[in-house]
């Protein structure tokens, strides 16, 4: 029989706590057996991204944290990158209302297991949840993204993007899904503005694309940022 995924939750209102209980369909069980057929265990709940290390500190079962993006003190963002170098085996949830493609992408860019806005649902959390304790990534579809409505493919930890960008490329895409203009490339990477864009124009060649908002998306349905 499979075990039960155990949870940390955190956020700073207690009604989202409540709500994320409800969400999970989490009640006190006192019978163990039943407790270990059920397919999630809240086992901690924090109200700051300080008070979830402390509590990782003191249950080292956890096995999801699920935790808002906006919290006081420290970030959901600035707290799931402590996870990610002190937890290593502790995946990341980050659940907030925030749906920005900027903050999507950097959350993704940055390595976080899962992205979940508040206004996807009950169902997409759940599933996101049980998604990365099986080692995949989950984040929303772009807003600004190509016109198709597909939602996002797994995309699993062990993947990478084959190559079809050379290295050269490969940094000014990054740049570019990052936000930076033509100028502000050729600065960071110290080249002329002329090489940038005639990398660009390559780079939409050999990805078919003609877009910034399909780059982002390839960007982060291959990991090619990591």
């Amino acid at each position: 029989m499979a075990q039960s995924i155990k949870i940390l939750i955190a956020d700073d209102h207690e009604i989202v706590l409540d709500g994320l209980k409800s969400i999970l369909n989490i009640t006190h069980i006192q019978d163990t057996a039943a407790l270990e057929r059920a397919p999630f265990q809240i086992i901690g709940v924090a109200e700051s991204g300080e008070g979830v290390l402390a509590r990782l500190e003191q249950l080292p079962t956890v096995d999801v944290v699920v935790l808002d993006y906006y919290m006081g003190g420290m970030s959901g963002l600035e707290t799931a990158l402590v996870i990610q170098q002190r937890f290593p085996g502790v995946k990341v949830v980050l659940f907030s209302m925030e749906e920005s493609d900027i903050i999507i992408t950097k959350v993704f860019t940055h390595n976080i297991d899962a992205y979940v806005t508040k206004g996807e649902g009950r169902q997409r959390l759940v599933e996101a949840i049980n998604r990365v304790h099986k080692g995949e990534r989950v984040f929303p579809m772009l807003k600004n993204a190509a016109s198709s409505k597909t939602p996002w493919r797994p995309v699993l930890t062990a993947g990478k993007a084959p190559t079809v960008l050379s290295k050269r490329e490969t940094e000014v895409a990054c740049q570019i899904v990052q936000g930076l203009t033509t100028q502000e490339i050729a600065d960071e990477l110290s080249i002329a503005f002329n090489t940038v864009e005639v990398h660009r124009a390559n780079i939409y060649r050999k990805l078919d694309i003609n877009r910034v908002a399909e780059l982002v998306r390839y960007a982060l349905e291959m990991k090619l940022c990591e």
